[in-house]
């Protein structure tokens, strides 16, 4: 009783205190404090409603309210200079994605209606590694680590991580609205081990998870999955299979046409939701992994072989400039006197990170020959340049030299063609559908994209 008496008379006090002001004429601007009142209306608070909530109806909470993290967790605020420009790039790498590739209705029916932001990671105690998303009901993503937000191009990690966040959140939205395929928790069924912090990443990896956190449940399986496959894009998929074993790789393949199937199911092509989201990756976030010369550069690639007489080209087209020295190329070797050639195709030898060979394919009657080219290649992973020069042969047989030396006056306008002009290393041809992006991949003259040759790229 004596605690609940000592608060009576205070709150006595401060009635009788604030009696004797009332008639007080206070000349107080309060805007000026508080900055998280409620009834604020800044500028930041009238470009959110324009960009989300007249457009999308998302209402995107930024001010601090305890209510939604709850009571067992650590959370700081943010710093308000931090979320325009950190919504602008949801806008950008998550929401017109889906806009353009969905479409608007689906992104407005579909997309959470309440964002809730917050400036620090949420922490249960000291031990905890922080939670750096959650999505609830299938109408909200909270997104953590706001802090941590710098400019691009310095801030282009944590621009890829709130990426990487988001998909995956939006990935468990939807799989709370349609539920996930009861066939995917049967394909990892049996790996799936929690506390996952304590499997390895080279583990998880191998056992055919995306990452350790993946493998803790099938739930954000499904999620990390989903994720990670748009984020970092088909080649870095493709190449997370390939170094798995192969009954890891069995289950990453599974698993990737799992989701596929999932989305055509909601009417969405997810190839064409990847190639745009990798866009924004390589466009705005310069990511590494979104390009042809940082996989080039690691040789994950063993080759590509280009014959223009293949459906492909019939299908995507090709470069005149090219198609001419190419056509040249085959005249002059079918019309040498005496032998009897047929010219089949070139092939791209992909044999390090530094070297490359030019390998031509031939015939004669019932046989089959070879004729190889060296070159060094020099890649400018910033740039994406390529320059080739002419490299060591490979060895001494026929097909370096004999071969080679035969074929080399029918060849020289294709090795001056790429000995004497500074590439590009890109994903080509441009035309190239969803399904086949990041699969193929080729070479354009600097200053002049119309000038390219390119093929399906072998691993």
């Amino acid at each position: 009783m004596r605690h609940i008496y000592k608060f009576l008379i205070f709150a006595a006090l401060v009635t009788s205190i604030t009696a004797c002001r009332k008639a007080e004429n206070l000349n107080v601007d309060y805007s000026t404090f508080n900055a998280d009142h409620p009834e604020t209306n800044t500028a930041l608070d009238q470009w959110l409603k324009t960009n989300f909530l007249d457009a999308y109806n998302i209402d995107v909470v930024y001010r601090y309210n305890r209510y939604y993290h709850g009571n067992t967790a650590n959370v700081t605020p943010n710093k308000l200079g931090d979320i325009q420009p950190t919504m602008q790039e949801v806008l950008n790498g998550f929401i017109a994605p889906y806009r353009k590739v969905a479409g608007e209705t689906f992104s407005k029916k579909y997309i959470p209606k309440e964002f809730v932001l917050f400036g620090s990671y949420s922490y249960a105690d000291g031990n905890d590694p922080g939670v750096a998303g959650t999505a609830a009901a299938g109408r909200r993503i909270t997104l953590y680590g706001l802090n941590d937000y710098a400019p691009l191009p310095g801030g282009a990690f944590y621009f890829w991580d709130r990426q990487r966040i988001m998909h995956h959140e939006f990935g468990h939205i939807l799989n709370q609205i349609i539920p996930i395929p009861t066939d995917f928790e049967s394909i990892s069924k049996g790996f799936y081990k929690q506390p996952y912090k304590d499997m390895p990443e080279e583990t998880a990896h191998q056992n055919g998870f995306v990452t350790s956190y993946a493998s803790g449940v099938y739930t954000e399986d499904y999620a990390e999955t989903i994720s990670w496959a748009l984020i970092n894009g088909q080649a870095w998929y493709d190449n997370w299979a390939n170094t798995s074993s192969p009954a890891g790789k069995n289950r990453l393949i599974q698993k990737e046409q799992n989701v596929i199937n999932y989305y055509n199911t909601l009417g969405i092509s997810f190839k064409e939701l990847q190639r745009e989201v990798q866009n924004y990756m390589r466009n705005t976030l310069n990511l590494n992994e979104s390009k042809f010369s940082y996989w080039l550069n690691r040789k994950i690639y063993k080759s590509m072989t280009v014959n223009l007489e293949s459906a492909a080209y019939t299908k995507y087209g090709s470069s005149d400039a090219f198609g001419q020295v190419y056509k040249g190329v085959k005249t002059s070797i079918n019309g040498m006197a005496g032998y009897g050639f047929s010219f089949k195709f070139l092939k791209f030898n992909f044999t390090s990170a530094t070297t490359m060979n030019v390998e031509v394919n031939f015939s004669q009657g019932e046989n089959t020959f070879l004729a190889n080219y060296a070159f060094n290649m020099a890649i400018d992973q910033n740039t994406g340049e390529v320059k080739f020069t002419t490299g060591t042969p490979g060895g001494t047989d026929h097909p370096w030299v004999g071969n080679a030396d035969l074929l080399r006056p029918s060849l020289q306008p294709l090795l001056d063609y790429l000995g004497n002009q500074v590439f590009i290393a890109d994903w080509l041809p441009v035309t190239v559908d969803a399904d086949n992006y990041m699969k193929y991949g080729g070479f354009y003259v600097k200053g002049s994209p119309s000038n390219y040759f390119y093929a399906p790229l072998t691993y």
